[in-house]
């Protein structure tokens, strides 16, 4: 016999629920507007982060034939993914390490018996040949970090969001606190970074205003860097040209490639590492293609606003240049 008097099911709340999400909703709305147009005001442009995540999307993406850039900042803001793509008919992974040796991201891909590809390689000897292998550690742990990311598909999915998200939305992209790997350098005629934006191919778009060119050039010119003792230089050579190797023995290319450098930093460069013990050594027992920018007229004549970094504009042109460059070398083929 049913109880009269008492019930397991509970009455809903009386109330407007329909009528308070959708204040709950205009009111997130507008203040997301509210935010997106002070952020558009301030001069934020939609960003993505340059970081670990964002490598290991492109990482997880790069297909057996395509064409991985490695190297620091300098390839980040100074090869347009797009670009290259377009000129070269390849796909195009940007995976560069802000502030990093580009070698353990070349072993990785020596590592990858699936990748028959092209590696464009933005070389800088004064980072690769210092003293001590602690230059190596941010990349290291970024593609030692590769494999739980490929393992979690909540990781994938919140750095897919995420991509989306900031590319579109100003006041959820990481802002301006990103321009530290291009920070400003005084001398004369060095311009000074204004904006920068990563976009969805990771490509760091820099612009920079000018400045005084009469204005005096600050700073020694001397090589702060300790450089590699005999024996460790040797052996990074080595790893240099086992890894190409084993590229070259799936089919695989290997691009080595000096990007442009202006004023103070290239003399610098050339002061602390010469070419002729560095560059010119690197790679030689291989078939790597070497390009220094200095040696082929249409790139030679490139400047950095800040003596390290391409801005947007030329970035674009350098990497069309890039790609016709390489498209007269068979490369890819």
């Amino acid at each position: 016999m049913r109880s009269s008097t008492s019930s397991s099911r509970n009455p809903a709340p009386a109330g407007r629920w329909g009528l308070t999400w959708a204040v709950t909703l205009a009111a997130v709305v507008a203040t997301g507007a509210l935010l997106e147009s002070q952020a558009r005001r301030l001069g934020v442009t939609p960003s993505w982060s340059s970081g670990l995540e964002s490598w290991c999307v492109e990482a997880s993406s790069l297909g057996p034939r395509d064409i991985a850039i490695i190297g620091t900042s300098r390839a980040l803001s100074g090869i347009e993914p797009g670009e290259l793509s377009r000129g070269t008919g390849r796909g195009v992974r940007q995976l560069s390490i802000n502030a990093t040796s580009m070698l353990p991201a070349l072993e990785w891909l020596a590592s990858r018996e699936d990748f028959s590809g092209v590696v464009l390689a933005d070389v800088i000897p004064g980072l690769e040949f210092r003293a001590g292998f602690e230059r190596h550690a941010i990349a290291q742990r970024v593609v030692q970090d590769l494999p739980d990311f490929t393992r979690s598909p909540a990781r994938r999915l919140d750095a897919l969001l995420t991509r989306q998200v900031q590319t579109r939305l100003a006041f959820r992209s990481p802002g301006f606190h990103l321009l530290a790997p291009y920070r400003d350098r005084g001398g004369r005629g060095v311009g000074r970074l204004s904006r920068m934006t990563v976009e969805a191919s990771r490509f760091v778009r820099l612009e920079f205003r000018p400045e005084d060119p009469d204005a005096p050039e600050s700073g020694p010119e001397t090589v702060s860097a300790p450089h590699a003792g005999e024996s460790e230089r040797e052996q990074l050579f080595g790893r240099f040209e086992t890894a190409i190797r084993a590229i070259e023995s799936r089919g695989g290319r290997v691009v080595l490639l000096f990007m442009p450098l202006s004023g103070r930093p290239a003399r610098v460069e050339e002061l602390g590492f010469p070419r002729a013990k560095y560059w010119d050594r690197l790679g030689i027992s291989t078939n790597a293609l070497k390009i220094h920018f200095r040696d082929v007229p249409s790139l030679a004549g490139f400047t950095c606003a800040d003596g390290e970094h391409l801005d947007g504009v030329e970035a674009v042109r350098f990497t069309r240049t890039l790609a016709g460059l390489l498209s007269r070398e068979k490369i890819p083929h």
